[in-house]
């Protein structure tokens, strides 16, 4: 098991109530898949791998689910499902668990983080999922196994522009050329994302990335024209737009758009309240 895996400490035993009346076969057309679950693509040559395997030996590993009007709806294990339909079974080995949408959602987050199937842009929307529960970044960490700050980085990949949602999504980047992306100012961005997909650069690379000045017109400066490289350089680091203003005396300003991301700034300082 990875160290990923290994890092949700509360696992799917913590998360779930008591069964109801153990393992049960359920007709597969009683079956039907979550709204809530968080994997949107899934490996159709892996569901067919999966099939002729279940095809000669049956489904192993309950599924979990849900009683959903005349019927279940699978809280985890679609996979397993999907496979049971192709390999033409008519019942799958089940347990039935009375679990409320948020509760549903947790499980079916930390099942697909378990098994490391969820893309970043996967993960970082069940999160938003479950703060539109009302849960705070906090809460989430806590529900999931993962610290308050991963939590704050993972949902900071839904404000790239909608080409790198769509290019990390296809795998194209990683989440580490996604805040590379993000470190850049704003009207850089896309840009940045150009370079990264055309030549393939490392994250290493990604991060180093700096736009060059152009040949005619106004270059771009800092408020008093001295230090341009380091504001770049401190911008990448921090993950946000950074300013210095002034000269033997100043300031350095960090902007910010939302208290979670000045928390997110203040843990990148050191700083504990």
């Amino acid at each position: 098991m990875s160290a990923k895996a290994r890092g949700l400490g509360r696992g799917l035993d913590a998360l779930l109530p008591k069964a109801q009346g153990g393992v049960q076969q359920i007709a597969v057309d009683r079956l039907v898949p979550s709204p809530h679950q968080p994997r949107k693509r899934m490996d159709e040559t892996a569901i067919a791998e999966l099939a002729e395997s279940i095809a000669e030996k049956g489904v192993l590993q309950p599924i979990l689910v849900r009683p959903s009007g005349e019927g279940f709806e699978i809280v985890a294990g679609e996979r397993r499902f999907r496979a049971a339909q192709r390999a033409g079974l008519g019942s799958v080995p089940a347990v039935v668990r009375d679990l409320d949408d948020r509760e549903t959602l947790e499980v079916a987050i930390v099942e697909n983080l378990q098994r490391e199937d969820l893309n970043p842009i996967e993960e970082a929307r069940a999160f938003k999922q479950l703060m539109d529960f009302g849960l705070n970044q906090e809460q989430v960490g806590r529900a999931v196994g993962r610290s308050r700050s991963a939590v704050a980085n993972s949902l900071r990949l839904l404000t790239l522009p909608d080409e790198g949602v769509e290019a990390l999504e296809r795998g194209e980047i990683a989440a580490g050329h996604a805040r590379a992306v993000l470190a850049q100012p704003e009207a850089d961005r896309l840009w940045a994302l150009d370079r990264i997909v055309a030549r393939g650069l490392s994250v290493r690379e990604a991060e180093a990335l700096e736009r060059p000045a152009p040949s005619t017109g106004p270059a771009r400066v800092s408020s008093d024209g001295r230090y341009v490289r380091l504001e770049e350089d401190l911008s990448r680091h921090a993950g946000t737009r950074v300013r210095i203003k002034g000269g033997k005396r100043g300031r350095i300003e960090l902007h910010f758009h939302s208290e979670d991301e000045l928390t997110r700034l203040l843990e990148l300082l050191g700083y504990q309240a």
